[in-house]
């Protein structure tokens, strides 16, 4: 496995590589401390299966160094890792292509799970991503989903695309929006975000 650590400090640097080599044992790992060492990195890198990236680069602002990355290794997973915890900068990372938002102050085995999580083809979301006005509204409805709802929740609940869910379902792109929104009406939130937290936090089962 292919891994571009990106992080201006040292330190979080050799955590984050120490991390990753006891969770996926043989690893390649290049490290970049800032978005100009990252792109070139990137560009001049095999094919990445992962990047962690810390949204703090003394020469980048917001996203920027995400939307590059992207840009430059389009099949590479990248997991935000930020001392970042508000719930609007989770939301614009994921919303932006994230596979995974990890608090710097989450707890070790909850760090170790998402890279494990995102490298099997998940989507970590952090319980910051839900506000809990969203939260209490879910938690006060009944789950009536139809069969195809939950199908396509499921899928959505595992990080995959619209696209790739059709494909999966054999039906139309559009059939699945459908769904996803009848099922979002059902769990009291309005995005697939939401949604993802919300079968998670509450332990719902989807077949």
């Amino acid at each position: 496995m292919n891994i571009l650590v990106v992080d201006d400090y040292p330190f979080i640097r050799d955590f984050l590589g120490g991390v990753l080599r006891d969770v996926f044992g043989d690893v390649r790992l290049r490290f970049a401390n800032s978005l100009e060492a990252s792109v070139q990195e990137a560009a001049g890198a095999p094919a990445l299966d992962m990047v962690t990236l810390d949204l703090g680069l003394p020469d980048s602002r917001g996203l920027e160094t995400l939307l590059h990355l992207r840009q430059a290794q389009p099949e590479a997973r990248v997991v935000v890792f930020s001392s970042l915890e508000e719930q609007a900068h989770i939301l614009s990372a994921l919303d932006a292509g994230a596979a995974g938002y990890v608090p710097k102050s989450s707890p070790l085995p909850v760090i170790a799970a998402a890279f494990r999580l995102v490298a099997a083809g998940g989507r970590y979301i952090p319980p910051q991503a839900l506000d809990g006005a969203s939260a209490a509204r879910a938690a006060r409805r009944d789950i009536k989903l139809t069969g195809r709802q939950a199908d396509v929740l499921r899928l959505i609940v595992r990080g995959m695309a619209n696209k790739e869910i059709a494909r999966r379902l054999s039906i139309a792109e559009d059939t699945v929006k459908q769904h996803a929104c009848a099922a979002y009406a059902v769990l009291g939130v309005s995005n697939r975000l939401q949604a993802m937290h919300a079968v998670t936090r509450r332990g719902i089962r989807l077949g």
